[in-house]
């Protein structure tokens, strides 16, 4: 069960990320003057993939005190980590982002990192 709770609060913390990119690739870059937030902050709190994504991190906030109150927190929260090999994975298929040779090194040592947390 604990393993359940943690797998589906990666999840949809990952699901948050990149539905709010993909609302934020919709809707356009942050504005660069204060004028231009209250309509940017408009469209965000209206783009159906941000709208989403706040819906989405009410399962996870759930999910991930369900797992915290099982088990110690040292252990369960690197974890989350693993979020970061699915965004990455997700950025480059979605987005055609480019996830170079280092992060993807720096994303295999924190594999390595959740394994040894998992076996101990």
């Amino acid at each position: 069960m604990l393993y359940l709770l943690i797998s589906v609060t990666v999840i949809a913390v990952s699901g948050v990320h990149l539905l709010l990119k993909q609302g934020l690739i919709s809707i356009g870059q942050s504005p660069s003057n204060l004028a231009e937030c209250i309509p940017f902050m408009l469209k965000f709190f209206t783009n159906p993939y941000c709208i989403s994504a706040a819906l989405l991190t009410l399962l996870a906030v759930p999910t991930w005190v369900l797992a915290i109150s099982r088990a110690q927190l040292s252990f369960v929260y690197p974890f989350a980590a693993l979020s970061y090999v699915i965004v990455a994975l997700f950025s480059l298929l979605l987005f055609k982002e480019d996830v170079g040779i280092l992060r993807w090194l720096g994303i295999i040592v924190i594999c390595v990192g959740v394994f040894l947390v998992a076996r101990s």
